[in-house]
């Protein structure tokens, strides 16, 4: 007798989109971390960078890029890890005249002890002509 196992339902999605009036998309990311990656063993910034290419490839996947995010949420592991996330952010966006608007907590405790930063975002895409 065998038996069959149903695919596990995912826990969360990584990207949610509402669809706007025009074309237009209400773009929610999951927040991401360095997991997994190389960056995970080294400092805030670059588990910050990491972070913004995976919001970026995520964002990529629905056409939009970090260029289109309205606001931003970081939690870090501790405070003194915001220099290396604000330079990571600063360069993130350093061509936008009006970058996203950001919130920043301290004190999170994360599912891994190597992660520093975990950063989700919103954005807004419009179609481009």
């Amino acid at each position: 007798m065998s038996h069959q196992v149903a695919p596990q339902k995912p826990a969360f999605s990584p990207v949610r989109v509402v669809p706007l009036p025009g074309g237009a998309k209400l773009i929610f990311c999951s927040g991401v971390t360095a997991r997994g990656s190389v960056a995970e063993t080294l400092g805030a910034e670059e588990q910050a960078e990491e972070c913004f290419a995976r919001l970026n490839r995520a964002l990529a996947a629905e056409g939009a890029s970090l260029h289109d995010l309205l606001k931003i949420n970081t939690w870090l592991a501790d405070m003194r890890d915001y220099p290396g996330f604000d330079a990571a952010r600063r360069r993130a966006f350093a061509d936008l005249a009006t970058p996203p608007a950001s919130t920043c907590v301290g004190g999170a405790q994360f599912t891994t002890t190597t992660s520093r930063i975990e950063i989700e975002g919103v954005a807004v895409w419009t179609p481009r002509s």
